[in-house]
């Protein structure tokens, strides 16, 4: 890849303005409607009974909502810029949008929920949330096998990162895992009582950790044998 096409890939770019942009609009048109209504302490964490444990100031719930809501998505769109490979960021861009756009909408989503619960809507939080997780597993595990090496993103072994068929091969497998672990979730969300639902997070996590860490050892240790 020529200096010019890097260049252009890792430098702030129009999709990184609408993304920002949307996340600030989203943001403030959650406070304008909502910031009046909610009281001066909110709930802040819930157990898998979806029953509130934990409380908040107002004023740190909409902090830490700018925080995750924004300065994680802008983390996500500068951390090219100091990634040893950038130049591989050009061979999957479309699916890094994807992937910070469906991060941002999870996370807008979880504090709407959060914000509605506060409000005494009677809705199964938990499970919402637990099958909004679902769907962004899929959506980001539907394309996994596009990415490309890098030390920020992705099923990042010792052995991936020094194998470029290790890491096509095991992110292919791990893409087809992360589609199964989040269509897990999503049935669980609705299917089961929320205390059933921390073990098929469990599951899922061996799916989508585990199991890719694994076999990515697998292919090395056979790569070995064979030198």
């Amino acid at each position: 890849m020529n200096e010019t096409n890097e260049q252009a890939v890792v430098r702030w770019g129009k999709q990184d303005w609408i993304l920002l942009a949307a996340n600030v609009v989203i943001l403030g048109i959650v406070f304008l409607i909502f910031n009046h209504q909610l009281p001066d302490v909110v709930g802040s964490h819930y157990n898998v009974r979806g029953e509130q444990d934990g409380t908040m100031a107002k004023a740190n719930m909409w902090l830490m909502y700018g925080g995750i809501g924004i300065a994680l998505p802008v983390f996500l769109s500068i951390v090219r810029a100091v990634d040893p490979r950038r130049s591989n960021y050009a061979r999957f861009s479309s699916y890094y949008l994807l992937m910070r756009w469906t991060i941002s909408l999870f996370i807008h989503g979880v504090f709407l929920l959060m914000i509605l619960q506060n409000l005494d809507y009677d809705l199964p939080f938990i499970s919402i949330v637990f099958g909004g997780l679902g769907i962004m597993w899929m959506v980001i595990g539907n394309r996994m096998g596009q990415l490309r090496s890098n030390f920020f993103m992705g099923i990042r072994t010792p052995w991936t990162i020094t194998d470029e068929n290790n890491w096509r091969s095991t992110h292919r497998l791990g893409g087809r895992l992360w589609v199964i672990a989040g269509l897990l979730m999503l049935l669980g969300a609705f299917l089961l009582p929320a205390e059933w639902l921390i073990g098929v997070l469990i599951v899922s996590m061996i799916l989508s950790v585990v199991v890719p860490y694994v076999y990515s050892y697998r292919l090395y240790a056979e790569a070995k044998k064979r030198t």
